[in-house]
This record gives C-alpha cells, structure tokens and sequence, in this order.
C-alpha cells in the first residue's frame, strides 16, 4: 500500500487501523505531492505529483505518524526526498525499516545507493545501534 504525503492525522490514523486489520504487509510513505506550499521555483505553478526533496519533510511527518499509529508493527518504506545517507537515516529514525531512491539518483547516479549505505553504517555505530533495525522508530517524537 502507497500512501499520499498530502494525508490529514485522522485521515493517516484510519489507513493505519484498516491496514493492520486487513494484515497488510507494509506501507509506502509516501507517494509524490500536489502540494506547492514553500516552492519558489519558477515551475511551482505546474500541475501533477511533485518529487525530490521538497517532499523530505512532508514524507518523513506521515511516516512518522504512520509508525506511531501502527506501534511499529508494520513495515513502512521511507519514500521522498532522500538524497543523502542522513536523509535515509532520518526516515529510518522516523519509523522506516527501509528506504526507497529514485529522484535523487536520477541526479547522482547508481552509486548513491552504495554511498548512503556506507553512511549509514557510520551513523548506526555512532549512535551504538548494532543493527538497522534498533534505530527504526527511535526519532518519531521529533516529527509529530
């Protein structure tokens, strides 16, 4: 399931209760975003799905409410505007137990992937986490 970043709290609260009922396996956050709200490029006023990093934070707060709601019993996909392993990192932290690349290695190339890896290697034993999955979830709080 692919959710939009464009989601109210109680809107994000019922995706959350119908998915676990329906024993979804995971969920998307986020899908791209017809918001234009803080875009100055000349090109705001074009229309469909908006990609990259303007959707950092809009997609970190669903998932971060996503994790929340679910209580960390799903997998949720970290989707939007990472472009860097501290990207990854704070959708991880914010409730992703993995992430999703596409807008920023249009840019970069296919080594971003293996780059952000590397990074995030450095930052779990930094923070003393022994694995990926002891970080998932611990930064929710700054995004609600």
């Amino acid at each position: 399931l692919k959710i939009a970043p464009d989601l109210t709290d109680a809107e994000i609260a019922e995706i959350a209760q119908v998915a676990l009922a329906a024993g979804v396996d995971g969920i998307v956050a986020t899908n791209t975003t017809l918001s234009r709200e803080g875009l100055v490029s000349r090109h705001k006023g074009q229309k469909g799905g908006l990609s990259g990093r303007p959707l950092f934070v809009p997609s970190t707060r669903v998932l971060a409410r996503l994790y929340r709601e679910t209580g960390g019993e799903m997998t949720l996909i970290g989707v939007g505007g990472i472009s860097s392993a501290a990207d990854a990192y704070t959708k991880i932290k914010a409730g992703a137990s993995a992430v999703q690349l596409y807008t920023a290695m249009v840019y970069q190339g296919i080594s971003l992937a293996a780059r952000i890896a590397r990074g995030l290697e450095e930052m779990l034993v930094n923070d003393g986490h022994k694995a990926l999955a002891d970080a998932v979830g611990t930064g929710v709080e700054d995004w609600i």
